[in-house]
């Protein structure tokens, strides 16, 4: 089991260094058109990357443009088990995330602490991989609502979608959204009830969803 400090968000070199060398050989292996670039932010604005999660690989096709930081994603647990892929996944600001344990409020704090810092932080709202149902985004989880909530970040959708399942030599749309302000998640206040942060955490996934038809619709 890799181990993973959670009490300071450390910087890396390796992710550079993959983005720089490693990057260009994966849009070969996975041809990816980008749509709504102009929407990833320019300046330093606290923000959460939120994907449908189609493939273990969600991440780093959402951090493929130039114009992405570097993007810290929450990552199962199991996956840290292996010590070179844990390595690896660490070393690309990956963070354990125990999905269904009551740890898991670790992970949040952390991601917290990633956007309190001023990094930006990705996360895959339905909190699992689709392995059904055509590929269509599903139900958000919490974790996106209460981080925003609790950090004060906006939220950036990102639809991915491949017709069938996302595989090498297979075009695959990569969207980014208009920016969710934290107001119209209605999170911009001290206090939320519980139907409010699920509510915004639909809200999250219906435009992730909304841009995943889109991208279906035109292929």
């Amino acid at each position: 089991m890799v181990d993973f400090d959670y009490s300071v968000v450390k910087h890396y070199k390796f992710y550079g260094l993959v983005k720089k060398y490693v990057g260009p050989i994966f849009k070969v292996l996975y041809p990816v058109e980008f749509k709504g670039l102009e929407n990833i932010p320019k300046d330093n604005k606290k923000y959460i990357v939120a994907i449908n999660h189609t493939c273990m690989a969600d991440p780093l096709f959402a951090s493929l443009p130039k114009e992405m930081p570097a993007l810290h994603f929450m990552a199962k647990i199991e996956l840290f088990k292996n010590p070179v892929v844990g390595w690896i996944i660490k070393h690309l600001y990956g963070f354990p995330v125990n999905r269904g344990k009551g740890d898991s409020a670790k992970a949040i704090e952390y991601g917290e602490k990633i956007i309190n810092e001023g990094h930006v932080m990705a996360l895959c709202p339905e909190g699992k991989r689709i392995k059904d149902k055509n590929g269509v985004p599903q139900k958000a989880k919490s974790g996106v609502a209460i981080i925003a909530h609790n950090t004060g970040a906006d939220v950036l959708p990102v639809a991915i979608y491949a017709k069938g399942k996302v595989k090498p030599f297979k075009k695959t749309k990569v969207t980014f959204g208009r920016m969710l302000t934290n107001a119209e998640l209605g999170l911009d206040k001290a206090e939320v009830s519980q139907d409010e942060i699920h509510a915004a955490a639909g809200m999250v996934m219906d435009n992730i969803l909304a841009l995943w038809e889109d991208a279906k619709n035109a292929d």
